[in-house]
């Protein structure tokens, strides 16, 4: 579905936001509260705005020559039409692809498309998780990727609570949208559908469960836009191991019980 509208991406979301989208991606990045040589998954990259952005945040933390290190930031989306664009622009940014590095990759299994092992220090995810048929399952790898303590932003539209926005979203928002795109209007009519599926409420709860404790929420936009704060929850401390009972203790009289019992049978 989407890289039938990749092309016009960009541009489509800058005119529904009035370009306000920027400046909710920045408010994600710097609740992540990165620190310089922190590697960051951004899932569900789209056409890698996030990741730029999460790079360039990085980039001016200090780091030796101004280069970010291989896999600093990794971008993962299932629309190749979007990572097209998407490396394209991490160029033009001034990063390598090796920095910043796009995947095509589904959020719901990551270890088909992440080295084993790979963990990172913070993770995104922007106007995506609606998207995903199973998000229970997408939270579940994506936590599966973070280490401990790591915090992960989720930013993601939601049916506004001011009447008059409501109003908007349904209205005309799939009309701009359908006219910018060239005709996309099953893409735009979809983004209305989804928006009524997706509960806020619903997803701060399936996030505690799925590993993630929510330290902040924030509405904006007259309620449409959510920005979700988690921290990956810590492992807890291993059992210590038990003490073996007295029954499975050797003693050092055994030996010479045995010897006894020997005599006494001769």
């Amino acid at each position: 579905m989407f890289d039938k509208i990749a092309g016009r991406y960009d541009m489509i979301n800058t005119a529904l936001t009035a370009g306000l989208h920027n400046s909710w991606r920045r408010k994600m990045v710097a609740a992540l509260e990165l620190q310089p040589g922190d590697t960051v998954l951004d899932a569900g990259t789209g056409t890698a705005d996030v990741a730029i952005a999460l790079a360039k945040h990085l980039r001016t933390q200090g780091v030796e020559g101004g280069v970010l290190s291989a896999d600093t930031v990794v971008g993962i989306d299932p629309s190749q039409g979007m990572l097209a664009i998407g490396r394209t622009k991490v160029s033009k940014a001034g990063f390598s692809e090796t920095a910043v590095r796009l995947v095509h990759g589904d959020a719901q299994d990551l270890r088909a498309s992440l080295p084993a092992g790979a963990l990172f220090d913070a993770a995104t995810m922007a106007f995506a998780i609606r998207n995903v048929p199973d998000r229970r399952q997408a939270l579940h790898s994506i936590a599966a990727h973070l280490k401990p303590g790591a915090r992960f932003a989720v930013l993601e539209l939601s049916q506004p609570t001011f009447p008059p926005a409501r109003w908007v979203i349904k209205k005309v928002v799939p009309r701009i949208g359908a006219a910018l795109s060239g005709g996309a209007n099953r893409e735009y009519r979809y983004l209305e559908e989804s928006l009524a599926k997706f509960d806020p409420e619903e997803f701060k709860t399936l996030l505690q469960e799925t590993g993630f404790d929510l330290l902040s929420f924030d509405l904006m936009m007259f309620g449409s836009v959510g920005l979700y704060v988690t921290q990956r929850r810590e492992l807890p401390p291993a059992p210590p191991a038990p003490e073996p009972s007295s029954a499975e203790q050797p003693t050092e009289q055994e030996p010479a019980a045995k010897v006894a019992e020997a005599h006494t049978a001769e």
